[in-house]
């Protein structure tokens, strides 16, 4: 029977969605799950069923698909599957991609989430033709993917482009800091999805509140609200000017449920941008709103079998 089918999952800290793709690349069914609900369990297994039923939705048989792609928040072995750490997942050397392919019976590649999603833009989205860039996901915590010379760039451990845990502030460096949640670093602490919530409830006891009603209360005036982002984007732009120093892109495109919402803001990032880098690189926010990391595991995928 041929094998024409792929099956892909973007694993996120709020969402996880799982797809089946015909080998062209289009999407043919999709699922959203609530980690909150999935993490009680066994996450490879809920994933695993999930992705049965993704089949049994379009009457596709296991034999008929050929890999299965995930994308993944935290610092992943890419070669093994083995997710070494994340945070929003609390994983700790959680063999992802080993479980799957042993309930399955398929072969799975897993990539950090980051550098998922900066291959589906290079291949789908607003990073198409395109040799240098950086692309800033926000969502819950904050990552980068690093396109060098028309290259995802994973460093030596596969930590390459872990941006959230960049210190952009002397005091924090040398008498250290809270975070926002166990294993977050001082950028998410400070910019992330998150952390940003987490501190507004610490100002205010308010619980609950998401960046987009965080936004919102600081467009109406709320003090609290307003003190919150514009620490965080000022984190944000101390971050991105380092980087801009450090790897000259043409593109630093922002993805995730957060980053999607900094439009307003891409003025003041590209004036302290404007003074303080040789040359600016342009602004740019996701096309593919929360698809990006969902193609880039179809993409791990075709470039696994083009390999093999």
């Amino acid at each position: 029977m041929k094998r024409r089918y792929i099956l892909a999952a973007d694993v996120g800290g709020t969402t996880i969605e799982c797809a089946l793709f015909h080998m062209d690349g289009e999407i043919l069914n999709r699922k959203t799950l609530m980690t909150s609900e999935v993490i009680q369990s066994d996450v490879a297994e809920c994933i695993a069923d999930e992705m049965r039923r993704r089949l049994m939705e379009h009457e596709v048989s296991m034999d008929e698909v050929c890999c299965i792609g995930l994308g993944v928040p935290g610092l992943v072995d890419t070669e093994t599957g083995m997710v070494f750490k994340a945070p929003s997942l609390e994983w700790n050397h959680y063999p992802l991609g080993e479980k799957i392919e042993r309930i399955l019976g398929i072969p799975v590649v897993v990539g950090n989430d980051v550098n998922t999603g900066l291959l589906g833009e290079v291949e789908k989205g607003s990073l198409q033709n395109v040799k240098h860039a950086v692309f800033c996901m926000v969502g819950t915590s904050i990552g980068a993917g690093l396109l060098i010379n028309n290259q995802v760039y994973e460093g030596s451990r596969f930590s390459a482009g872990e941006m959230g845990y960049m210190i952009t502030e002397q005091n924090a460096l040398n008498d250290g800091f809270t975070p926002a949640r166990r294993g977050y670093g001082f950028l998410s602490t400070q910019s992330g999805g998150f952390g940003m919530s987490h501190k507004y409830e610490m100002k205010t006891g308010q619980q609950g509140v998401s960046t987009q009603e965080l936004f919102l209360l600081a467009n109406q005036g709320n003090l609290a609200a307003s003190q919150v982002v514009e620490e965080a984007i000022s984190h944000l732009s101390t971050a991105l000017v380092n980087m801009t120093v450090l790897l000259n892109p043409e593109v630093i495109l922002f993805g995730g449920g957060v980053g999607r919402q900094l439009q307003p803001f891409l003025e003041k990032i590209d004036q302290n941008l404007e003074k303080y880098v040789p040359f600016k690189p342009e602004l740019r926010i996701s096309s593919m709103g929360n698809r990006s990391v969902l193609y880039g595991a179809f993409s791990l995928c075709r470039r696994r079998l083009d390999r093999h």
